[in-house]
C-alpha cells in the first residue's frame, strides 16, 4: 500500500458505499499530509475554473385582475408586502423578485394517502392577494395566479 498514490480502506468504515475506499496522495512540497485528489486542503488557494460571471434577474409575475385600482395592498401568505422592497408595479402585473410557487395537481396515489390519513400535502404553496376598493367597499382578490419565470 502506497500512500503517494494508493487507495486505503478505513478499517472502521468496511460497510460503508461511500467511504469504504479513498484515493489519497502526498500534500505537494511538504512530503506529509494527505489529501484526496481534487479536494482542497485548508490552507491552500482554492481554484475556480475561469467562466464569466452572469448576473440573471428572474421575475415571478401575478396579473392582477382588471377591476384592480390603486391604492391597494398586496399579501403573500397572509403577510403584507412592500411595494419597492418586496414587489414591483409593472402595468398590470405584481413582478416578485423572491421565489413563489404553487402546489400544482395532486395524483391519484397522494389523494389515496390524504384520504386515508397517512400523510398530508407539505408541498411549498404561496398565495397572493390583493386587498382594494372597488364601489366603496374594501375586496380581496384571493389566491391569484402565480406566473413563474421562463
Amino acid at each position: 500500500m502506497s500512500l503517494v498514490r494508493g487507495t486505503y480502506v478505513y478499517p472502521l468504515l468496511w460497510f460503508s458505499a461511500i467511504y469504504a475506499s479513498t484515493s489519497f496522495e502526498v500534500l505537494p512540497g511538504t512530503g506529509k499530509g494527505l489529501r484526496a485528489p481534487g479536494k482542497a486542503v485548508l490552507g491552500e488557494p482554492t481554484r475556480f475554473p475561469q467562466t464569466p460571471l452572469v448576473w440573471a434577474h428572474v421575475d415571478w409575475r401575478v396579473p392582477l385582475p382588471p377591476n384592480v385600482a390603486e391604492p391597494f395592498e398586496v399579501f403573500v401568505n397572509g403577510v403584507p408586502q412592500r411595494r419597492g422592497a418586496d414587489y414591483e408595479l409593472r402595468g398590470r402585473e405584481l413582478h416578485f423578485s423572491k421565489p413563489l410557487a404553487k402546489e400544482g395537481r395532486l395524483g391519484p396515489l397522494r389523494w389515496l394517502s390524504i384520504f386515508l390519513g397517512i400523510a398530508g400535502t407539505y408541498r411549498k404553496n404561496d398565495s397572493v392577494d390583493v386587498v382594494y376598493q372597488a364601489g366603496g367597499r374594501r375586496t380581496v382578490a384571493a389566491a391569484l395566479p402565480i406566473i413563474p419565470p421562463s
